[in-house]
């Protein structure tokens, strides 16, 4: 029995593997967070962009001798180009429109509302 007694108690060995794996997991979620972040409000700045690009495109189409149309695509698509420089105008146009579009005969539109509908779409 003498012999076993050099066998030594068992030794505890720090182990912090766990909390290193827990940190970098938690490093890794913050940056693909991040990630997701930032490519999300690129996509929505390209899709806010497509959407002013086929607003301006289907109004430079507009057809001015069916009013009714005209009042409702204007209205429906120039409120995308709308920003503060031109709020007012379009402001004045859409008022101007009302008596367009909720008619069963209407009219033609007067010259000088088809001049303040093409001088929005320059701005």
């Amino acid at each position: 029995m003498n012999a076993l007694k050099d066998i030594k108690p068992l030794v505890v060995i720090a182990d912090n593997s766990l909390t290193y794996l827990l940190i970098a997991a938690a490093v890794l979620l913050f940056v693909a967070l991040i990630a997701g972040y930032f490519g999300w409000k690129k996509i929505q700045l390209k899709r806010r962009n497509d959407k002013k690009r086929k607003a301006l495109k289907v109004l430079k189409n507009l057809d001015f001798s069916d009013s009714k149309t005209t009042a409702y695509t204007f209205s429906r698509y120039a409120s995308v180009l709308v920003n503060e420089s031109n709020a007012v105008d379009f402001e004045k146009i859409n008022t101007a429109l009302i008596a367009y579009k909720y008619k069963q005969q209407v009219g033609q539109l007067e010259k000088n509302l088809i001049k303040q509908i093409q001088e929005f779409l320059r701005v």
